[in-house]
């Protein structure tokens, strides 16, 4: 071979070795291909999901999108993340508390204003819901006194909970037809948990046999939890007082028992006290 031709560069393919940043051609990504076709696409995540067609209000929903955007800021020696709306706030209360007059007036008019929105909105419920109560009180008094169907609404007045000293409005019982069907089959069960509280516990009062004692007794406390659970769910009016009560050491607490089996659920099946006698 001459030497001209061997300064000519070849036209072989130079060899491919496989190693450190060379994977295999076969499992190297395709030029202009995604290495995740199926993935999210780059920059979406930063991207609010905004219907910007006519009508939808799109600039509201993107000041929402950024007001309650996740911001890093540095509070003391470490660094929290919040809303930058409540890092706008911080900042500024941090600012009054230096002194700075625009600041100071800033906030005290924002909270005050906060406050009477909260006042008068807290006052406008309170009156309407005292104005329901009334008439319906009234309307219901008038039926039953010339002996005319009972009217039934939702919420009952009497379910109504008015607090003049704060003006606090509670309901405590239902509010819906749908509320009013569950509170009807509750109390459907909760009428069978206590007779057969009752059917459990004269047989055990009355039986002899130990075995047959250690049965009724378990059989007892499992409809008292059942009944107290329902019972603690039900709003003032709506409570009975259990007839028979066990007090034996693992038997259920009126007013506690609701919120125990809140806690008992909490935990995996293997561990639960008391199993999945009433179902997810």
């Amino acid at each position: 071979m001459s030497g001209s031709e061997k300064n000519q560069p070849s036209s072989l393919p130079e060899p491919y070795c496989v190693g450190y940043k060379r994977p295999p051609v076969e499992h190297r990504f395709r030029k202009g291909q995604s290495g995740n076709p199926a993935g999210r696409p780059k920059g979406s995540a930063n991207k609010p999901k905004v219907d910007t067609s006519f009508g939808m209000r799109a600039a509201e929903e993107y000041l929402r999108h950024e007001a309650y955007r996740p911001v890093t800021i540095r509070d003391g020696e470490k660094l929290v993340e919040l809303p930058a709306i409540q890092a706008v706030f911080r900042a500024m209360g941090v600012a009054a508390m230096k002194g700075n007059r625009l600041a100071q007036k800033t906030m005290a008019e924002l909270v005050t204003g906060l406050e009477k929105r909260e006042h008068d909105s807290r006052m406008e419920l309170f009156g309407t819901a005292l104005d329901y109560k009334r008439e319906w009180t009234e309307r219901i008094e008038h039926c039953e006194e010339r002996g005319l169907p009972i009217p039934e609404p939702l919420p009952h007045p009497d379910d109504i909970i008015l607090d003049p000293n704060n003006g606090g409005v509670r309901i405590e019982g239902p509010q819906t037809a749908e509320q009013k069907a569950h509170y009807e089959k509750a109390r459907d069960r909760r009428l069978e948990a206590q007779e057969n509280v009752t059917y459990f516990a004269r047989k055990y009062r009355r039986s002899r046999s130990e075995e047959k004692k250690k049965g009724y007794l378990e059989e007892w406390l499992w409809e008292q939890r059942m009944f107290d659970i329902i019972n603690d769910s039900m709003g003032g009016r709506h409570k009975m007082k259990l007839q028979d009560r066990s007090y034996h050491p693992d038997a259920s607490r009126e007013g506690e028992t609701l919120r125990q089996f809140y806690e008992d659920r909490q935990r995996p099946n293997s561990e639960r006290r008391w199993g999945d006698f009433v179902g997810e």
